[in-house]
C-alpha cells in the first residue's frame, strides 16, 4: 500500500498527490519521510509543499524512535530543537534563508540525531548547498555557523534565541517575579542578620578593650528602631534588585557585543536572579548559624576566611551559568563577569561626572 501512494506522488494530478501526501503521514512510517521531503522540495504546487512539510513533521512526531538514536537526548532539547527546526522550516519557506540556517544549526547543536532524518539531511543541503557531512560541523559551532547565516543571507541580523535549561520560561513576566522575590529575600536576611546577631556584636563590644558604644546603647537603639530597621531592608532590597539589573545587563552587552555570545537578556535574568537569590541565602543563613553557635572572637575571625571560599565558588558558578547562557565555556564566562563589573565602573564613573557637571552648571547659573 505504501508503494502505491509512493507512486501516487508522481502523479501529474495535484488531488492524487494531495491524497498520497495526507496517507502517508496518516501510515506515520518512517520510510515516508524521504518521500515527503523529496515532495517539500520540488513539488510545482506550494500548497502541496505545505501539506508535504506538515506531514513530514506529523510522521517525525509519532513514528517509533530508533534506538541510539533522539532517545539518548535530554526531552527539554530534543522538545526545543524540534521547536527549533519547525522554525527553521518556516523561515526557509519565507525566503529567509539566514534566519533557516540559524534555526538549523540551533536544532542540530541541541539533538545531533536530527541529521539522520531524511527531510532534515534535504533540509540542510537545499540551505547550504553542501553535502550534510560537509554542513553540519559548520552548523553547530557559533563562530562558524554566525559566518555562514552572513554568507547565505546576506548579512542579514539574526534575532537572538534563549536556548538551554529553563528557556520556555524565559519571559519577562517570570524575570519581574525574580526581581520581586530576590528583593524580598534581601531584606528578609538583612533583618534577620542583624537580628540574630545582635547578641553576638554586644559580646563583641563587651569584650572589647575600649569602645564609646555599650550593650545598653545597643538595646536602645534596636528598641527605637525596629520599624526602621523593616524600612532599611526594604530600601537595601530595592537597591540590590536594581543593582542585579544593572549587573546583568552589563554581562548582556560584554557577552553579546564583545564575544559575539547567543543568548538573550531575558534569559541570562531568569537564570541570574534566582541564581543570586540562592546565594544570599545561603551567605545570609550561614551568617546566622555562625552567630549562633560561636563566640563573638570566633565569628568574626570565621566569616571573612568562609566568605572569601564561597564568593571563590560562586564566582565559578556564575561563570559557567553565565557559559551556558551564551553558549560558551566558564572561562569565557568569567571573563566576561570581570569586564562586566569593569563597564558597570566606567559607566558609575560616567554618570557621576555628568551629574556633577550638571548639578555646577545649575548652581552656577543660579549664583
Amino acid at each position: 500500500m505504501l508503494d502505491t501512494y509512493l507512486r501516487q506522488l508522481s502523479s501529474d494530478d495535484p488531488a492524487q498527490r494531495r491524497e498520497a501526501i495526507v496517507a502517508l503521514a496518516n501510515s506515520r512510517d518512517p520510510a515516508a519521510l524521504k518521500p515527503l521531503a523529496a515532495t517539500f522540495k520540488n513539488d510545482p504546487d506550494p500548497a502541496l509543499r505545505e501539506l508535504a512539510l506538515k506531514a513530514g513533521r506529523y510522521v517525525r512526531q509519532y513514528a517509533p524512535e530508533e534506538p541510539g538514536s533522539e532517545a539518548e537526548i535530554a526531552a527539554r532539547d530534543r522538545d526545543l530543537a524540534r521547536k527549533l527546526l519547525d522554525a527553521a522550516t518556516t523561515y526557509h519557506l519565507e525566503g529567509d534563508k539566514g534566519r533557516a540556517v540559524d534555526s538549523l544549526g540551533k536544532a542540530l547543536s541541541l539533538n545531533p540525531a536530527l541529521q539522520k532524518e531524511p527531510f532534515v539531511a534535504n533540509l540542510v543541503m537545499s540551505l547550504t548547498n553542501m553535502s550534510v557531512a560537509d554542513a553540519v560541523p559548520l552548523l553547530t559551532h557559533p563562530d562558524r555557523r554566525r559566518a555562514l547565516v552572513e554568507k547565505v543571507g546576506d548579512k542579514r541580523t539574526v534575532h537572538r534565541q534563549a536556548h538551554g535549561k529553563g528557556a520556555e520560561t524565559a519571559t519577562w513576566d517570570n524575570v519581574a517575579i525574580d526581581f520581586l522575590l530576590y528583593a524580598l529575600v534581601v531584606a528578609l536576611s538583612l533583618a534577620a542578620i542583624f537580628v540574630f546577631t545582635l547578641e553576638t556584636i554586644r559580646e563583641l563590644i563587651d569584650t572589647a578593650p575600649s569602645t564609646t558604644i555599650t550593650s545598653e546603647d545597643l538595646d536602645v537603639f534596636f528598641d527605637a528602631s525596629v520599624v526602621a530597621l523593616f524600612v532599611l531592608g526594604a530600601f537595601y532590597g530595592i537597591y540590590s534588585a536594581l543593582t542585579l539589573a544593572l549587573q546583568g545587563a552589563a554581562i548582556h552587552v560584554v557577552a553579546a557585543c564583545l564575544f559575539g555570545g547567543d543568548g538573550t537578556l531575558v534569559y541570562l535574568y531568569r537564570r541570574l536572579v534566582p541564581f543570586q537569590t540562592y546565594v544570599m541565602l545561603a551567605f545570609a543563613l550561614l551568617f546566622v548559624g555562625l552567630a549562633l553557635t560561636g563566640s563573638a572572637s570566633g565569628f568574626w575571625l570565621t566569616i571573612p576566611l568562609i566568605m572569601l571560599a564561597g564568593s571563590f565558588v560562586a564566582l565559578y558558578l556564575l561563570s559557567k551559568l553565565v557559559g551556558e547562557v551564551y553558549q560558551f565555556g566558564a572561562g569565557t564566562g568569567c571573563l566576561v563577569i570581570l569586564l562586566g563589573g569593569v563597564l558597570m565602573a566606567v559607566v558609575a564613573v560616567l554618570g557621576n561626572w555628568a551629574l556633577a557637571d550638571l548639578l555646577s552648571g545649575m548652581l552656577g547659573g543660579l549664583s
